[in-house]
């Protein structure tokens, strides 16, 4: 289901409404406040395809169990049994993932192996958003046996019927409809603390609107109307190769700007349902376009995804504790790591690759750069060229998400170097148009990190209603196509 289709806002309306029913406020209100989320997750979540939600059910009782054990074993002090219900949740989530995800692009590469098994690993379905709820899993199994919530996880669990309460309230956090596709991903210690009975009159209005028209506007209008226009970078090597620059650039550029705006409205929309049903999200998009280098490029785009990464494979792989060296090793395995997370496929390999040796460059071009200039000498134009360079580098790197396979991305560099002159209008309308929007979204961004006053008047009456008014009008006159959600493949 679709955070922007009739379906969803028919469901939203009927869990808010029952949610915060009068019943919700006497003393088993936070019972019900969370099994009628739980349901409405699984609702969410199986209406394409029932089938899926036995997975899901799956993955969720068994982090949930293993967690409360985890946490009963961690409370006693054997901690022989944390690591042996640790190892068995993340071999349970790595298999999920590995059988669902991965089996398909495995067998693909064993030819030999009898047909028949080829044909049923390929045929085995991606149910999805597996990616992010079995990392919700994993992060969670990983902090508890850490002893990094196990007072709000003691709070949780006991012998006898709250344990079973705890279990139930586990299943919440692991289930919560808005992020349980797409993310963000959110850390136990940050979310079980918020689990208790919600009023009415202590949700954030402020916060959840401008939250939802913002989301709703970078995916309704941004977004969906430029995927009308980079569909056609998909249409295959020969429509590539015939397209000529002056058509691929612009729908290159345009992509990069639609796929910020599809992810980052999603996210968007997701903190602001969130707080609709009294809980808090962390901001997974810090205006990643800002961004001077690759580095913090990364520290500001999909954030939360940033900080699993960082948490749970480059800190334990030994982060940068074990000289230079191992520092750029460890940082090329994460990010190829990072880069199959995002698709079972080679393109996604290349791209995680990719980035991880500009992230090792820059760690290298970062310890030697104090000797060769001092640190203040052509500041604007290192943040200049660091910028462009940043940009245009995520750009080019976009292509492994959108084409459909390895041959087109290559067709794509024979149709820009391949001489042609042919142009059409619509591709660069688009992008000057619809990506007008993004351009002046980072805009805020920069004078919201380097003028705070100015920014902090805009943001004020009648300014911010005013431009809220204008994104709902465009909203609802000027939308795109309905779309997925491009995170949703992940």
């Amino acid at each position: 289901m679709l955070f922007n289709s009739w379906e969803f806002l028919i469901l939203l309306v009927a869990t808010f409404a029952l949610y915060y029913a009068p019943w919700s406020r006497g003393r088993n209100g936070k019972a019900w406040q969370v099994t009628l989320a739980l349901v409405a997750s699984v609702i969410f979540y199986g209406w394409e395809d029932p089938k899926l939600i036995g997975l899901l059910a799956i993955s969720c009782v068994g982090n949930s169990l293993a967690t409360g054990r985890i946490i009963l074993h961690k409370v006693a002090g054997n901690e022989a049994k944390v690591r042996q219900w640790t190892q068995r949740a993340v071999v349970m989530n790595l298999s999920l993932l590995g059988i669902f995800k991965y089996l398909p692009f495995l067998a693909g590469l064993f030819p030999f192996l009898p047909p028949s098994w080829l044909a049923a690993a390929k045929a085995i379905p991606l149910p999805i958003g597996i990616s992010f709820y079995t990392f919700h899993g994993i992060s969670m199994i990983v902090d508890v046996a850490r002893g990094e919530v196990t007072r709000e996880g003691d709070a949780l669990m006991s012998k006898g019927g709250r344990f079973a309460k705890g279990v139930r309230d586990i299943g919440f956090y692991l289930l919560f409809f808005p992020q349980l596709v797409a993310g963000p991903i959110v850390k136990a210690k940050e979310f079980w603390p918020q689990i208790s009975g919600k009023r009415l009159e202590d949700i954030r209005w402020r916060q959840v609107v401008r939250a939802l028209i913002t989301g709703y506007f970078l995916k309704v209008f941004v977004a969906d109307n430029l995927s009308e226009q980079t569909a056609s970078l998909t249409l295959g090597p020969e429509t590539l190769i015939a397209s000529g620059p002056l058509n691929l650039i612009p729908l290159l550029y345009a992509y990069s700007l639609q796929i910020f705006a599809d992810f980052a409205g999603y996210s968007l929309i997701a903190i602001g349902l969130a707080a609709m049903f009294g809980y808090r999200f962390p901001i997974n998009f810090n205006f990643p376009y800002l961004s001077t280098s690759i580095t913090e490029f990364w520290r500001r785009w999909h954030m939360s995804l940033s900080a699993w990464l960082r948490d749970y494979l480059y800190i334990p792989l030994g982060g940068n504790r074990n000289g230079p060296t191992r520092t750029y090793l460890n940082l090329f395995l994460v990010m190829f790591l990072g880069g199959l997370w995002h698709g079972a496929e080679w393109k996604f390999a290349l791209w995680g690759s990719l980035h991880g040796l500009l992230l090792a460059m820059e760690r290298l071009w970062g310890r030697n750069k104090a000797t060769a200039l001092p640190r203040n000498s052509f500041g604007f134009i290192r943040l200049t060229f660091g910028w462009l360079f940043a940009f245009h580098a995520v750009t080019l790197l976009w292509l492994t998400f959108l084409m459909p396979d390895m041959a087109s991305i290559v067709a794509f560099f024979r149709g820009v170097f391949g001489g042609r002159t042919g142009f059409s209008g619509p591709p660069a309308f688009s992008l000057v148009f619809y990506g007008a929007a993004v351009v002046l979204y980072h805009a805020w961004g920069w004078l919201s990190e380097h003028r705070e006053i100015l920014a902090a008047k805009l943001a004020r009456a009648p300014f911010e209603p005013l431009i809220q008014g204008v994104m709902l009008f465009l909203i609802f006159t000027n939308p795109g196509a309905p779309r997925g959600f491009i995170y949703f493949q992940f």
